[in-house]
């Protein structure tokens, strides 16, 4: 249960939540960004500068509470798993390094968290130069109604928070992915073991705009992926379907020419390491599917 004090918002803020920017380090300006929007809460910011580029600081450490620099790009998942490892809050909550938080949404995070004890994590609304909402940002089947907060099946990675007793309950993030679906496979487990997920649309953080558009690897990594979280967390029937509904939508997806054959190479290898295996329960998959997502894609 989140700890609770009878003391003024700010410092029962920075008690319960310590806020983790990720970031390569190549674009500082934003991420003094990102971390000037987060210290108006009052909450605790840890940066981790996932390898150094060329040798330069990520940001300026003046208004940072912990700094984590890591020799070498480890990916997202391990990254943020080191951030969670160094903070000792009661909620976790994750920004991306050129995202800007909007006022009061570490008061809003806590306030969902202390309501309900079973909640495990919450996605918070992403929004662009032009105010909108990308369909893809919306945790809910075709992107719909990004207006309206309730539960949801998966939370994205972007702008979220996670209570620090579920992440420990399900193991944390699959650090081996590096790049890709680590927030599906991270909310797969959580319902699992019986925690919500929740969107906040009225929490509303910035996010340029950006496209669907990778690198050829970025490709290759997003299809392998698909088959190890269906491999390792989902029930054969199930797993099944949804590599064979990825592969062709996959293919669909990536760009004719080199991502497209870097895509099928990643399928393919995503059959041949030992990712291990936990699936989730048939209750599980219908209770996903009543959410609106059944993991079938």
């Amino acid at each position: 249960m989140l700890r609770r004090y009878l003391v003024g918002v700010a410092q029962r803020v920075e008690t319960l939540v310590n806020w983790v920017v990720l970031t390569m380090g190549d674009r500082p300006t934003a991420v003094e960004q990102a971390i000037e929007s987060l210290r108006g809460d009052a909450a605790e910011v840890t940066v981790v500068v996932n390898g150094i580029a060329d040798g330069r600081p990520a940001a300026s450490t003046t208004h940072v509470d912990h700094v984590i620099e890591l020799p070498a790009n480890v990916g997202v998942p391990a990254g943020r798993d080191r951030g969670v490892a160094a903070t000792a809050s009661d909620v976790v909550a994750f920004l991306d390094d050129d995202a800007v938080a909007p006022p009061g949404a570490t008061e809003r995070i806590v306030e969902e968290f202390s309501a309900d004890d079973r909640l495990g994590a919450v996605s918070l609304r992403l929004v662009d130069e032009d105010g909108d909402t990308s369909r893809r940002h919306v945790p809910r089947p075709g992107g719909r109604d990004a207006d309206r907060s309730g539960e949801v099946a998966l939370f994205l990675g972007g702008a979220c928070a996670i209570r620090r007793e579920a992440y420990d309950d399900v193991g944390g993030y699959f650090t081996d992915l590096f790049y890709g679906h680590e927030e599906l496979e991270l909310s797969w487990r959580l319902v699992e073991r019986g925690w919500k997920i929740r969107y906040l649309a009225d929490v509303k953080v910035f996010h340029p705009k950006t496209t669907i558009e990778r690198h050829a690897h970025g490709w290759e990594l997003t299809g392998r992926n698909r088959v190890w979280i269906a491999r390792r967390t989902l029930p054969w029937p199930v797993a099944m379907i949804h590599v064979a509904a990825w592969l062709v939508l996959g293919m669909l997806r990536a760009p004719k020419g080199e991502s497209r054959k870097r895509y099928l190479a990643g399928w393919r290898s995503g059959w041949k390491a030992d990712v291990g295996r936990d699936p989730i329960r048939w209750r599980t998959v219908w209770h996903l599917a009543r959410l609106g997502r059944p993991p079938i894609i």
